[in-house]
């Protein structure tokens, strides 16, 4: 590839000398962004070109592209949109280097201050915070080298061009509903089905909630945060763990650093029965999630309604350790990081209680940067026989940092579907 690619450049002024029309300019037919969810919301993940003619797969290179601000890892050439690497076809693939996670100390959040101590300035109950629109993902993408069709024809440089539309490949695979409870009031949610659904089979549900800083009347803003829905999607998870996901879209902050919460708490959980009657859901494996605002839900449920839930993923949250004693005999890992001032000296005190109270914890301890291998390594060697209590810590990190991560510990959510009620 390179040797055609070198010779033709220097051949370049004779060939346009001899052979009008050797080259050939805006054939590039549609670019479309393809956007991926991070541990700290959706970016742009990689770029997809369509041309008007179909392409040789060994005259692309990820040279042969170039994204302002990005890193191009790889460029190759499918037969069908989406597709694999192909030895032709007319679709291009352009995958990014991912960036790096957003530095959240030096990033002010909304949320930040959800992480004070009890009643110390955090988000008001029933206040409406700070949404934002949701800001489509977006491309710019330039063609800097020459490509070459099946038919021996020589495609030159394009100039940046932008894309028309984009693909949320996960987001996508979520339908959008409103719930309306037995008093007239609503609640908007998103919820996966899981494919191929088998008669008389019946599935897990996963219900995550989001973060105060996420409280927006945008019913997807859920999705788009980071990682605590999509990743129960994914299709190495489906195939794996096929489940329903639900994930409620909040406008109002649900719970405050007072302990106290709102009939959001008791709709949510009427919203899951009303799915059970609907869907093949096993009830024995409903599981519960959150980060910050949606852990303090989810403990906040699993004290008022105890083993409603399979297991519960509490993820940087709080709650008072003096109504907590219902959590002793219920399937709980939590994650939290040291540099979280209010999640981390509140489920020290839980975990704490729950060792008082028999209940032997598994805990780990863990540098806020470890490779995800070696995080899974570490929590694989955390589940024990007869344990069902489990205490991640990240070393320093920050109140968000910890969500950032948290739903890409496999062994931990495999832990959370080998549970049931009451187990």
């Amino acid at each position: 590839m390179i040797n055609w690619k070198l010779s033709l450049g220097t051949g370049l002024l004779a060939a346009c000398c001899f052979s009008s029309g050797a080259f050939a300019a805006g054939h590039v037919k549609d670019v479309e962004a393809i956007s991926q969810v991070y541990g700290d919301g959706e970016k742009l993940a990689s770029v997809q070109l369509r041309y008007d003619s179909t392409l040789l797969g060994s005259s692309v290179s990820a040279a042969d592209y170039a994204v302002p601000g990005r890193t191009v890892t790889r460029a190759f050439v499918s037969a069908e949109p989406y597709g694999k690497p192909a030895e032709t076809g007319k679709y291009v693939q352009v995958e990014l280097e991912p960036l790096l996670l957003s530095d959240q100390m030096a990033d002010p959040h909304p949320e930040d201050k959800h992480k004070a101590p009890v009643g110390v300035g955090g988000p008001q109950l029933g206040s409406h915070g700070n949404p934002q629109p949701l800001v489509p993902v977006m491309a710019s993408i330039s063609q800097k080298g020459m490509v070459k069709t099946t038919e021996g024809r020589i495609y030159g440089g394009e100039p940046e061009m932008k894309s028309t539309h984009t693909r949320q490949l996960l987001i996508e695979k979520f339908t959008q509903h409103t719930f309306t409870d037995k008093d007239g009031k609503t609640l908007p949610y998103n919820l996966y089905v899981p494919e191929n659904l088998e008669k008389g089979k019946t599935y897990p549900l996963v219900l995550f909630m989001h973060d105060a800083g996420t409280v927006s009347p945008e019913v997807k803003a859920t999705l788009s945060q980071g990682r605590g829905a999509v990743a129960w999607v994914e299709p190495e998870w489906q195939k794996e763990h096929p489940c329903f996901v639900l994930a409620p879209q909040y406008d109002t902050v649900i719970v405050d650093d007072n302990y106290q919460y709102g009939p959001e708490l008791d709709r949510t959980i009427h919203l899951v029965e009303s799915l059970t009657s609907q869907y093949p859901i096993d009830t024995e494996r409903i599981y519960n999630t959150g980060q910050s605002m949606g852990c303090m839900t989810s403990i906040a449920m699993d004290v008022k309604y105890p083993h409603f839930f399979g297991a519960s993923y509490l993820v940087a949250g709080k709650w008072d350790p003096k109504v907590t004693a219902p959590l002793a005999d219920q399937n709980i890992w939590v994650v939290a990081a040291a540099g979280d001032p209010g999640a981390k000296p509140a489920m020290d005190t839980i975990m704490a209680q729950l060792d008082a109270a028999g209940d032997k914890v598994s805990r780990v301890t863990i540098a806020q940067d470890a490779p995800e291998a070696q995080v899974d390594q570490l929590a694989a060697k955390m589940i024990q026989p007869g344990v069902h209590a489990y205490y991640l810590l990240y070393q320093g990190g920050s109140h968000r940092s910890t969500w950032q991560h948290a739903y890409d510990v496999t062994p931990a959510k495999e832990w959370i579907f080998g549970q049931k009620k009451g187990v």
